[in-house]
C-alpha cells in the first residue's frame, strides 16, 4: 500500500506547487517561545498576518518551544533579488534546512501551508514525510480567535511593512497574549530536493517571544535584541594624525544557527573601510592609525555587519557594494535593516574628531 501513496503524493505535491505557491516564494521561518524565565513553552499558538490582516499560517511550539510557519515572500515583504552580493548568494549549494529534511506533502483538508520544526520532523521514519508540508492559499484559524480576540487597530503599520517584518500572535493558557511585530534575525538561502528536482528557497530566524504571567507586572514581549550592535565605542575620539585609535562593538549572536558574519568600519568622509577582528563573545576590533588621508575636524566612522560567506574567508567586494548602492553606509540615511543585504539589525555611527595641529608659539 506504501508504494502506491508515495508517488501519489509526489503527484499531488507537484501540481500544489505548479497551482499555487512555489518553494522560491516562500520563507521557512522558526522561531521560539519561552516564559518569564526563558524556558521553552509547549503548545503556545503563533499566527502571522499579512498586510489584511489574514492568517498567513499558524503552528503550535514543540516540547523546545519551537515553532516553523511557511509564509510567502511578500508577507515579510522581502524581494527576489538577483546578484548584487545579497545574502541568499552566500550559501548557494548548501543544504542545511531549518527544518531538516523536507518533503512536501500534498493535505486536501487544509489549505495553509504548514512546516514543522526539526524536532517534530525527527518523529517521521520517512524523510518524504518530514516537515508534513502542505501548499496553498492563505488560512484564517477561526478557532484561535476564540482564546484571544483579534485586535482590530494595526499597531506599527509602518514597521511591519519593513524588509523582513512579521506581525505575530502569541497566545498559551494563563499567559498574557503578545500582538506585535517580529523581525527576522538570520536569513539565508536553502536547497533540497522536491519532485525530482533540486530547488532554492529561504530559511529564516524570528525573534523569541517571551510570555509573561497573565496579571503579571512584566508584560509578554518580542525579544528583538539579537544581532543588534550594542557597546560601540572609537577610542580616543580625539586624535592627531600619526595617532593610533580603536574601534569596538558587540554583535550579540543568537543561540541558533551558528552565525558567521563580517563587521566593517567606513569613514563618511574618505570612503575608507576597516574590518574588524572577532575576538569572542560577540565582541569585534580593530585599530588603524590616522595617517594623512584623514580630514581634520568630525567625521562619521559607521559599523554594519554583513553575512560572511563559509566558503572563502575575509570581506567580500561584492556584498560591500551592494550596501554601499543601497546607502546604507550614508550616515545622513536612516539605516534601514533588510536582512536580504545586511546582518546587523543595525548601523553604530562613531564621532571621530582629527585635530589640526597647534600652531608654534612666536616668541
Amino acid at each position: 500500500m506504501r508504494n502506491t501513496i508515495l508517488p501519489a503524493i509526489l503527484v499531488l505535491a507537484a501540481i500544489c506547487l505548479s497551482n499555487s505557491v512555489r518553494a522560491e516564494d516562500l520563507v521557512w521561518a522558526t522561531g521560539r517561545v519561552v516564559d518569564a524565565e526563558g524556558r521553552p513553552m509547549a503548545n503556545a499558538q503563533v499566527a502571522v498576518y499579512d498586510d489584511a490582516n489574514k492568517v498567513s499560517d499558524y503552528a503550535r511550539t514543540d516540547s523546545q518551544g519551537e515553532y516553523a510557519v511557511a509564509v510567502p515572500r511578500r508577507v515579510l515583504h522581502i524581494e527576489h533579488h538577483h546578484g548584487h552580493g545579497f545574502i541568499a548568494e552566500v550559501f548557494g549549494g548548501v543544504s542545511r534546512l531549518v527544518i531538516g529534511t523536507v518533503g512536501f506533502v500534498a493535505n486536501p483538508l487544509r489549505a495553509g501551508v504548514r512546516a514543522v520544526t526539526s524536532s517534530q520532523a525527527a518523529a517521521f521514519a520517512d524523510p518524504l514525510t518530514k516537515g508534513g508540508i502542505a501548499v496553498g492559499g492563505a488560512v484564517i484559524d477561526k478557532a484561535l480567535f476564540v482564546v484571544s480576540p483579534r485586535p482590530h487597530r494595526r499597531t506599527e503599520l509602518e514597521e511591519r511593512k519593513m524588509p523582513g517584518a512579521l506581525l505575530v500572535k502569541v497566545i498559551a493558557p494563563d499567559r498574557s497574549d503578545v500582538v506585535g511585530v517580529a523581525r527576522i534575525y538570520w536569513l539565508q538561502d536553502e536547497t533540497f530536493r522536491a519532485g525530482g528536482r533540486q530547488t532554492h528557497t529561504l530559511a529564516a530566524w524570528i525573534d523569541p517571544v517571551e510570555l509573561a504571567p497573565a496579571g503579571s507586572e512584566k508584560p509578554s514581549r518580542i525579544d528583538g535584541r539579537y544581532l543588534m550592535f550594542t557597546a560601540a565605542r572609537i577610542e580616543p575620539s580625539l586624535a592627531e594624525h600619526g595617532q593610533l585609535v580603536r574601534i569596538s562593538a558587540i554583535l550579540l549572536s543568537p543561540p541558533s544557527p551558528t552565525v558567521h558574519c563580517v563587521v566593517v568600519a567606513r569613514s563618511s568622509r574618505t570612503g575608507q573601510k576597516w574590518e574588524l577582528t572577532p575576538i569572542g563573545n560577540g565582541r569585534y576590533s580593530c585599530e588603524f592609525a590616522i595617517d594623512k588621508h584623514f580630514p581634520f575636524d568630525d567625521q562619521t566612522i559607521s559599523l554594519i555587519a554583513y553575512a560572511a560567506d563559509e566558503r572563502h574567508s575575509g570581506r567580500r567586494p561584492d556584498a560591500e557594494r551592494a550596501i554601499e548602492g543601497a546607502g546604507m553606509w550614508n550616515p545622513k540615511q536612516p539605516f534601514q535593516y533588510d536582512p536580504l543585504l545586511v546582518v546587523s539589525r543595525s548601523r553604530a555611527d562613531l564621532t571621530l574628531t582629527v585635530l589640526r595641529p597647534q600652531k608654534q608659539k612666536h616668541r
